[in-house]
């Protein structure tokens, strides 16, 4: 059956309130997998199965393939294709509002090693679901998505540019990015007023900080973004989160070798981290 029969079928209405949108070119799940590099060897988890198009494609080349839907409306659909496939495992419900590797565990009865990420993600939650799986204590060696063209530019932007933020900084501590593909909107229907792109994320299995450094570097980032505008020894003075002293940001500045009239998008992630190891070392001081 095609797509088209299993929406006719079921009567499934899709729903622009959750992002859903029919890939007309299927040929695309196979680019996904593709930059996946997937093996008989890799579990992988997808996000937003939808009609199960994509989760078919893993399902043929991945040794397990555990698959999440949010709208029960697809339901009978994925227990059609699937429900014998030893393969998949299917679960009904918001990734967002659960523990992902308490999740995977349940489902999978462990959490794998190597386990990967394929999805083609739901444009209005990709940045919040891509960074939960960043975070997760849940391993995962390789992230591949298909998200808004917007995002992408966002995750790969080069320092100094305008797209350069705290999701680039973010990502770029847990990953190597790179974009290996570009999606039009006219391959989707309804179709969506932006294009879309392929984002493969490579993650870092060592981490270059951890506890309570980990924190410190998240809440510098976020106070030198929350008002990229001004100079950095201002964004930082006046952060509440931070809450530290004008003379003890010229100081950590200072140390760190950086001058203290640059702007948040200057700096990157190297010097964020030497940064956060200066103000974590005075913290732990005091």
């Amino acid at each position: 059956m095609s797509l088209r029969d299993y929406v006719e079928k079921y009567g499934i209405r899709l729903k622009k309130s959750l992002g859903q949108n029919l890939l007309l070119d299927l040929n695309l799940n196979e680019k996904l997998a593709d930059a996946a590099r997937l093996t008989e060897k890799d579990a992988v988890v997808e996000v937003g199965a939808g009609l199960g198009s994509l989760t078919e494609v893993l399902a043929c080349r991945a040794g397990r393939v555990f698959a999440i839907e949010i709208d029960r409306s697809f339901e009978p659909v994925l227990n059609e294709r699937f429900a014998g496939n030893p393969r998949v495992a299917i679960f009904m419900g918001d990734v967002l509002n659960h523990d992902l590797a308490e999740l995977i565990e349940t489902h999978l009865g462990e959490i794998p090693d190597p386990l990967k990420m394929v999805s083609n993600l739901p444009f209005y939650a990709g940045s919040a679901i891509l960074m939960q799986f960043l975070e997760s204590p849940a391993f995962f060696d390789t992230i591949v998505v298909m998200m808004q063209q917007e995002v992408a530019e966002r995750l790969t932007a080069t320092t100094g540019t305008k797209n350069y933020g705290i999701l680039t900084v973010a990502a770029q501590f847990f990953s190597e990015i790179d974009i290996t593909g570009a999606v039009s909107r006219t391959c989707f229907t309804p179709r969506p007023k932006v294009d879309a792109a392929i984002v493969r994320f490579r993650c870092k299995r060592q981490l270059p900080l951890d506890g309570r450094a980990r924190q410190n570097f998240f809440r510098l980032v976020r106070a030198a973004f929350g008002k990229r505008r001004k100079m950095l020894r201002n964004a930082l003075a006046k952060s509440t989160d931070l809450d530290i002293s004008r003379d003890m940001v010229e100081t950590l500045l200072d140390a760190a070798g950086i001058d203290s009239s640059r702007r948040a998008e200057t700096l990157s992630l190297d010097e964020y981290l030497t940064l956060t190891r200066a103000l974590t070392m005075k913290k732990d001081s005091e």
